[in-house]
Formats: C-alpha cells, structure tokens, sequence
C-alpha cells in the first residue's frame, strides 16, 4: 500500500502485485516466476536476497553455508536465467537486473561468515553476467556499506531507495557496473 500512495502521490498509477516465494525452492520460484511473467512485460528485476545472521568460522555448518548460497547465489542465477532473456526484448526501455551487495568481499566479517561467503560470490556472479549480457541489460550491484537505519545519514531505506532509482535510470551505453551507498 506504501508503494501505491507514493505513485499516486506523484500522479502515477501502476497495479502492485506481490508473490510470496521461498528462493530457496528452485522449483516453487520457477513457478512463481511464470506467474509474474504472466502479469506482463518487464522491465527491471531488483535482487535483495540473503540470510543477515550467521556464526563465525568454526561454529557456522556446513549445511547453513549450503542453504545461505543457495538463496543467495543459485537463486540470483535461476532469475537471471529467466529474466535476461525478457529483458533483452525491452530495446526501447531500461532493461535492468540489479542486484544488492554489500562490502563484505572487501573485508569479511567474521561473525557473519556465510554472508560474507555469499556475498562475494554473488558479487562475481554479477560481474559475469554483466561481461556477458551487460551490453543489452543494465546488469549491476546496488553496494550498502554498512548496517542500513532510518536514522543514518545515507544508510537509510529513503536515500538507499534514491540513490538505486539513480542508478537504474542511466541511459543505455552510461551503464555503470556499481554505485556504492556509503555512509
């Protein structure tokens, strides 16, 4: 309903539809993204998954770390499988698959261990897709350096929300492969 009032506050209209889908069951997301493909074309795709907890080295399992890559990774993978090629037929748009990140593959953090693992692949993952596809769609990381907080200066949902809105608006052939949010 926030999404909404804000459009129309603006003079907009859209409908808004949400799906309820655990990434992690590839076969219950390939479902649900048929049924979003039914809804209509598209035109961008935002990726902001991952498990935010977590236990350092020595103490996280193997079957965390597992699951945390599979939501993270193979998710982002099986969405961008069947995005890229929707998205490719958008030539007069902004076709776009951005995905949020964060800085941990700079400098892991190792109470969240499997984050900072996911992450970095994710990161890779990203810039491969983008080497591949990046001259059709807008393929880029939305980088949060930090813990996000209504209170923070930059770090908070408003000025994160701005700054990605930005980042997807740039025209064909300025694609950027990043912006960094940094507090």
């Amino acid at each position: 309903d926030e999404v909404l009032d804000a459009i129309q506050e603006r003079g907009y209209s859209c409908q808004v539809r949400t799906y309820p889908c655990d990434l992690s069951d590839l076969s219950a997301l390939s479902r649900t993204l048929k049924e979003i493909e039914s809804f209509g074309s598209l035109e961008c795709v935002v990726f902001n998954a991952a498990r935010v907890d977590g236990k350092p080295p020595g103490e996280e399992t193997i079957e965390a770390i597992e699951a945390d890559f599979k939501l993270t990774n193979l998710s982002l993978y099986h969405v961008a499988l069947w995005a890229l090629p929707l998205l490719k037929t958008r030539t007069s748009s902004l076709p776009s698959l951005l995905v949020t990140n964060s800085l941990l593959y700079k400098g892991p953090y190792p109470p969240f261990m499997s984050l900072s693992l996911t992450k970095s692949a994710q990161r890779s993952l990203v810039r491969s897709l983008n080497a591949t596809h990046g001259s059709d769609v807008h393929i880029g990381l939305i980088t949060v350096g930090g813990m996000v907080s209504p209170e923070a200066k930059n770090l908070n949902p408003d000025n994160i929300a701005e700054k990605a809105y930005e980042f997807y608006k740039q025209k064909r052939g300025s694609w950027g492969l990043e912006v960094e949010i940094l507090e």
